[in-house]
């Protein structure tokens, strides 16, 4: 998996703890993209993707309704789709590592603001509080109103309860500039006062010094105790299963069971945002109450995973210290960054990982114990080995990406570096692996806006090859395709089911990525157009076209906000019919906008990794007309949950959206 391009960030936060801890979790909230296709693309869902879960604990709280995550646009980029399975996910551990560069350092003393002192470069050292915001300010708003007065905010997090916002610059001139301006500023009737905000605390340095300052005791009630620290008496292998497969002993009957009304949960609350948000559709909507059980539509039996273990064809393992101390240790984590834990144990006892993935587990392993380099310290950000990336397939190929911290090391060191590795596993000890494409990776502590490096191969091919529904897919080092492939010839088999199309058919595929969804439907259809923004998943869905002999396919590059409305006008007439798979957080509002443009899309297939972060988006297709919204309003009559993360809490939800009868 590969950091997704440092972008801007937002958050609106509506908890009711305290302010400082509010404050604290400025940078270490989780990140809520947990899919990863999205319209950065069946590879760039990987970056953080659908797939991307492979280090503990992906995050239940997810917030409701139209109070989720926001983001600045880059939402619907596959890149940061990261898929669900129970795991603190390599993704959200590198997004936690990516942000402790901006609340991390060394730990002396456990001084939780030593980060911030040590001179490296943090946004948290170009950060203000702005107050006095207008009542019910949104992040979009305030954003464009910082926008149109000249800055260039690179995170902003919004305090609704107390109309605060903070937001950091990227270097000083542009925090004093926003002082200048924001100070007195008045917006929608309030004078703004803005001042400069210190740095938010390490949590993990501030979780140690609550605990010692406690006394650490195990009788004593710990401090600002959380899901994480109540396990910490777990035996370790216990903490390792409920981190990864927190379902790991649950009859799958009951697992089932579970998913299926947590999608229960999701469509009740839709039933009543679209009531709310479209007083139209009110007398439809409590209609739809009342024949199935309080959701807004029919929520049909969930489809089971065809295969229950060792189903993980990507794992993406941290490289740290385990809870005996031993260092260089590749494995999972136990718990997060935040809540004061960076333990890593290894990851032999997890049921979804296949045999071959731990095996190369354990060569990899033995490498890094004979290797002169430590493992990379997530707490000071020094060390070297850091990430390890494991893709196997039904073909038994096996891909590994090895992820290195290069900081401090010459050019002609890290080459030696790249070297050994080349020799111990071409003609040394590791050369009966089974590893046919060994890449490496030279990470860095990157400023705001700056490239991450590109994968390097070091020995094998270029890519992988996976078989799915019968056709033949080229996955790159950082491309997204599903983890359970069994799993994803079911989902893709029910998505072809209900598109409801014919020989006629043009089929949109908004994020696209490297065009499974569509390419699977192309022999049924007249013409699939897929779009994407990432320019490696176009590359690669338009080979898999070729490799696959489907001359009906045809796949763009960039975003879907701005390439869907000349594509509208283009299929103006046909008979459209329209299949958005986004990361986790969803599509971006203006894609939503631009599909409800089309007036001859008549039906759309969502498909959601995170049924309660796309709720936004679900809630726009439903909105009444309006300049913003002017095609007339979708309804969501049909919705199925489909497992393809066996063990743990997550599922797919289908939801297909109608509105032929409106328009």
């Amino acid at each position: 998996m590969t950091e997704t391009p440092p972008k801007e960030e937002s958050v609106v936060l509506n908890k009711t703890y305290p302010l400082e801890e509010a404050i604290t979790e400025y940078l270490h909230q989780e990140d809520q993209l947990e899919h990863g296709d999205g319209c950065l693309g069946n590879s760039h869902k990987d970056k953080q993707n659908k797939d991307d879960i492979s280090d503990p604990g992906t995050s239940d709280e997810m917030k409701e309704a139209t109070k989720d995550l926001k983001d600045d646009g880059t939402a619907n980029q596959r890149a940061a789709r990261s898929c669900p399975g129970d795991q603190i996910s390599s993704m959200e551990a590198k997004e936690e590592e990516k942000e402790s560069s901006s609340v991390t350092g060394r730990t002396d003393d456990l001084d939780p603001y030593a980060y911030a002192k040590d001179g490296k470069y943090t946004t948290e050292n170009f950060k203000i509080e702005v107050r006095n915001l207008p009542k019910y300010s949104g992040f979009s708003q305030f954003k464009k109103r910082m926008v149109n007065q000249g800055l260039t905010p690179h995170k902003v997090k919004i305090i609704q309860r107390d109309n605060i916002a903070f937001v950091a610059f990227r270097c000083e001139e542009d925090r004093q500039k926003a002082l200048e301006v924001l100070n007195s500023h008045v917006w929608k009737g309030c004078a703004l006062s803005a001042s400069k905000s210190n740095p938010a605390a390490d949590p993990l340095v501030r979780k140690r010094k609550e605990r010692e300052e406690s006394g650490n005791g195990k009788n004593q009630k710990r401090a600002r105790g959380g899901a994480d620290e109540d396990k910490e008496d777990l035996p370790v292998k216990d903490r390792l299963l409920l981190a990864v497969t927190p379902l790991w002993n649950v009859p799958y009957e009951e697992q089932l069971k579970q998913k299926t009304e947590s999608q229960k949960v999701v469509l009740s609350k839709l039933s009543r945002a679209i009531e709310n948000a479209n007083p139209g559709l009110g007398s439809w909507v409590i209609q739809q109450r009342k024949q199935y059980d309080n959701m807004c539509c029919q929520l049909e039996d969930i489809k089971a995973s065809p295969v229950l273990n060792n189903y993980r064809n990507k794992n993406e393992f941290n490289v740290g210290v385990s809870p005996e101390g031993k260092d260089k240790t590749i494995g999972f984590r136990l718990g997060r960054y935040r809540g004061g834990s960076c333990t890593v144990a290894s990851p032999f006892d997890c049921p979804n990982l296949p045999q071959t993935a731990k095996d190369i587990v354990q060569v990899f392993q033995t490498y890094l114990e004979q290797s002169t380099r430590s493992g990379y310290d997530t707490e000071k950000h020094q060390g070297h080995w850091k990430q390890l990336t494991v893709r196997t397939t039904q073909r038994s190929e096996v891909m590994v990406m090895v992820q290195f911290n290069v900081e401090e090391l010459s050019e002609d060191e890290v080459a030696q570096e790249k070297q050994l590795l080349h020799d111990y596993f071409s003609t040394g000890p590791g050369k009966d692996s089974g590893i046919t494409s060994l890449f490496f990776q030279a990470y860095r502590q990157r400023r705001p806006g700056e490239e991450e490096a590109p994968y390097q191969l070091i020995s094998g091919k270029e890519f992988i090859q996976e078989q799915l529904l019968g056709m033949t897919f080229r996955i790159s080092p950082d491309a997204f395709f599903q983890v359970n492939t069994l799993a994803a010839e079911v989902l893709y088999s029910t998505v072809a089911d209900w598109c409801d199309f014919t020989e006629n058919s043009t089929v949109l595929d908004v994020c696209c990525g490297t065009g499974t969804i569509g390419l699977t439907l192309a022999k049924h259809v007249k013409k699939v157009i897929g779009v994407e923004l990432c320019q490696q998943a176009v590359e690669d869905a338009r080979v898999n076209a070729n490799i696959n002999g489907i001359d009906n396919a045809e796949f763009l590059c960039g975003k879907a906000e701005d390439i869907l409305p000349d594509m509208a006008r283009r299929l103006y007439g046909t008979e459209l019919v329209a299949v958005v798979d986004p990361p986790r957080a969803g599509l971006h509002t203006r894609v939503i906008s631009v599909l409800r443009k089309c007036f001859n899309l008549t039906k759309l297939v969502y498909v959601s990794c995170n049924s309660q972060s796309a709720m936004p988006n679900f809630i726009d297709l439903c909105r009444p007309t309006s300049n913003k919204f002017k095609g007339a309003a979708f309804r969501p009559v049909r919705a199925i949950p489909v497992d393809l993360f066996p063990h743990t809490r997550h599922s797919e939800l289908i939801i297909l959206f109608d509105r032929s009868k409106t328009t």
